[in-house]
C-alpha cells in the first residue's frame, strides 16, 4: 500500500526499507569509523571518564572552599593526583632500574651466587625437594641456569608481557588523570547528557543505571584502589624498617597483586619465612605481629567501602572486580563491577514489573 508522509509524495514499504536501510548503512559506517578514529585513546578515555567520576566529590569539595573557582580547583586537584601516582611510581620503577641494573653487571662479571638454603629449612616437612633445588643452584648458579634455560625463558616472556600490560595502563591512567583535570568544571553538564541518552536507550529507569555506575566507579576507587596502596604503604613502610633487600619491587608486587585481588600474602608470608630463618626471634616476631594484620587488613576494610550505599550485594561487585580484572585488566577492575550491578538492578526491575502485573491480574480475579 502506497504511503505518504507530511503531504508528500506517496511511496511504498520498498522505498521506505530502501531508505531506511541506507540510513543504518551509513550509519554504522560513520559508528566504524569513528571507533576506528578513536582506537588509540580508547583506554586513556575511558580512565579519564573513570576517574572524573570517581573523585568528582573531592573536586566538588575543593570548588566549594575555594569560594566557586572551578579552573583553580580542577588544576590543584589534578596536580595532587599526578604528585601521588607519578612519585610512588617513579620510586618503584627506579628501584626496579637500579635492582635490574646491578643483577645485569653480576652476571656479566660471573659474579652471580646464590647463597645455600639455611640449616633450618632442611628440618622443614614437605620441603625436601626444593631444599635439595636449591642446594643444587647455590653449588653451580651458572650451570643451573644453563640446565634449565628454556623454563626460565618462558616464565620470562610470560613476566615481561604482563609487565609490559601493567606498564601500559600506568601510562594511560596518568593520562587519564591530565584529562580528567578537564572533565570536573563541564561534569554537571556531561552527567545531564548521559542521563539523556539513558532514558532514550532504557526509558525513565535510565537516570537510575547512571546514578548505580556512578556509585559503584566510586565504591570500588575506595574499595579496591584505596585499600590496595593503603596495603602497600603499610608493607613497604615495614619493608624499608626492617631493611629486607629489593623492598621497592616487593612493594610494587604488592600494589598489583591487592589490585588483581590477589591480596598482599604471597609477598608477606615468603617474607615472614625470610624473617624467621635469617633473624632473631624477637625482630621476626614483631614484622610477623605487623605485617600480618596489614595483608588480611583488605577483608574488613574493602566490605565496608565497596558496599557503602549501594543496595547491589558485595558478592557480585566482588564478582564483577575479579571477572573484569582477568577478562580486561586494570580496565576491567571498574567495568566489571558496573556492567554486573547494572544487570543485577535490571533484573530486579523486570522482575518488579512481572511481579506487579501478577499482582494486579490476581486482583482482578478476585474483583
Amino acid at each position: 500500500m502506497p504511503l505518504s508522509s507530511g503531504g508528500g509524495p506517496e511511496r511504498s514499504l520498498d522505498q521506505i526499507a530502501i531508505d531506511l536501510a541506507v540510513r543504518l548503512l551509513l550509519l554504522g559506517a560513520l559508528l566504524w569509523l569513528a571507533s576506528l578514529l578513536l582506537q588509540p585513546f580508547m583506554a586513556v578515555l575511558i580512565w579519564s571518564a573513570i576517574l572524573a567520576v570517581a573523585f568528582y566529590p573531592a573536586y566538588d569539595w575543593l570548588n566549594r572552599r575555594l569560594g566557586g573557582r572551578p579552573r583553580l580547583a580542577s588544576l590543584l586537584l589534578t596536580l595532587a593526583f599526578l604528585l601521588v601516582t607519578v612519585g610512588p611510581a617513579t620510586l618503584l620503577l627506579s628501584s626496579l632500574a637500579v635492582s635490574l641494573e646491578h643483577l645485569g653487571e653480576r652476571l656479566h662479571a660471573g659474579g652471580l651466587v646464590l647463597p645455600a638454603p639455611p640449616a633450618a629449612l632442611r628440618d622443614v616437612p614437605f620441603l625436601g625437594d626444593l631444599t635439595a633445588t636449591w642446594t643444587t643452584a647455590s653449588a653451580n648458579f651458572e650451570g643451573f641456569l644453563t640446565r634449565h634455560s628454556a623454563e626460565l625463558l618462558t616464565a620470562g616472556g610470560w613476566l615481561l608481557v604482563r609487565v609490559e600490560g601493567i606498564a601500559g595502563s600506568l601510562t594511560a591512567i596518568l593520562l587519564g588523570v591530565v584529562v580528567a583535570g578537564f572533565l570536573y568544571a563541564p561534569g554537571p553538564r556531561l552527567q545531564r547528557g548521559v542521563r539523556r541518552f539513558a532514558r532514550r536507550v532504557s526509558g525513565a529507569h535510565g537516570s537510575t543505571f547512571v546514578d548505580l555506575a556512578a556509585a559503584t566507579i566510586r565504591n570500588v576507587a575506595r574499595g579496591v584502589i584505596g585499600v590496595a596502596m593503603i596495603q602497600t604503604v603499610l608493607v613497604g613502610l615495614a619493608l624499608i624498617v626492617a631493611d629486607v633487600p629489593g623492598a621497592g619491587l616487593l612493594a610494587l608486587a604488592t600494589l598489583v597483586l591487592c589490585i588483581i585481588q590477589i591480596g598482599a600474602l604471597p609477598v608477606v608470608l615468603p617474607i615472614l619465612a625470610w624473617a624467621w630463618l635469617t633473624r632473631e626471634a624477637t625482630p621476626a616476631l614483631i614484622l610477623t605481629l605487623y605485617l600480618l594484620p596489614c595483608a588480611l587488613s583488605d577483608n574488613l576494610l574493602k566490605p565496608l567501602l565497596m558496599g557503602k550505599g549501594l543496595e547491589v550485594p558485595i558478592i557480585v561487585i566482588l564478582m564483577g572486580v575479579i571477572g573484569g580484572t582477568l577478562a580486561f585488566g586494570l580496565i576491567g577492575l571498574f567495568l566489571g563491577p558496573v556492567v554486573l550491578a547494572v544487570l543485577y538492578d535490571l533484573a530486579l526491575f523486570w522482575l518488579a514489573e512481572d511481579e506487579d502485573e501478577a499482582d494486579g491480574e490476581a486482583d482482578g480475579g478476585i474483583e
